[in-house]
């Protein structure tokens, strides 16, 4: 059984290298759509709640330079063991600004989004909570490695800035990081 892994990961690992070292052609130009999915950890900064969420993102590129992406976090628990919510979901849009060289993709950006949030009833005393729809902030930096025509590594960080605005004021700005395998194609055919 050890062999059988062990040759299906040689085999994986051949196939990416030789994808890598026969492309010549330009991976990152107008056309281009990346989308991932991972887990991401998070860490509020104004307690000590940590938390983790299902991240994924869809990007569309404008240039080199310009995209649009869209993102989506679901809450999927605590870290800690106590948790100062129910559930935490965001969703963001906007514009991100690239530094392209080659295969390297570093970029910033700012997104504004929403956060549907519900407090954890017992964490704060409370007998009932309920479910509210928050505007949030955020700005992002990561990374993206293009490997191939078909995918790209990733790392992500973001802050967030909002306010549960519902039952209680509770702070809801966290610091996230995201990383793993994305995936790309190029829509449109190269002139």
């Amino acid at each position: 059984m050890e062999k059988k892994k062990i040759t299906y990961l040689f085999i994986l690992v051949l196939f990416v290298c030789s994808t890598f070292a026969q492309e010549k052609a330009e991976i990152i130009r107008p056309g281009l759509i990346r989308a991932m999915g991972t887990i991401s950890p998070s860490k509020m900064l104004g307690n000590n709640g940590a938390y983790f969420y299902l991240h994924g993102n869809l990007e569309i590129y404008f240039n080199k330079r310009i995209s649009f992406c869209g993102d989506i976090y679901s809450f999927s628990g605590a870290i800690n063991k106590t948790a100062d919510f129910d559930y935490n979901h965001n969703l963001f849009y906007g514009l991100l600004v690239h530094l392209t060289k080659n295969r390297n993709d570093l970029y910033v950006g700012i997104q504004p989004g929403i956060s549907v949030t519900k407090l954890n009833a017992g964490a704060h005393g409370i007998t009932k909570t309920q479910s509210g729809v928050n505007p949030v902030f955020s700005a992002a930096i990561g990374d993206n490695f293009y490997v191939s025509r078909f995918f790209n590594f990733f790392v992500q960080t973001r802050l967030i800035i909002g306010e549960h605005s519902y039952d209680i004021h509770k702070d809801i700005s966290e610091l996230r990081l995201s990383a793993g395998l994305g995936f790309n194609i190029n829509a449109l055919r190269k002139k």
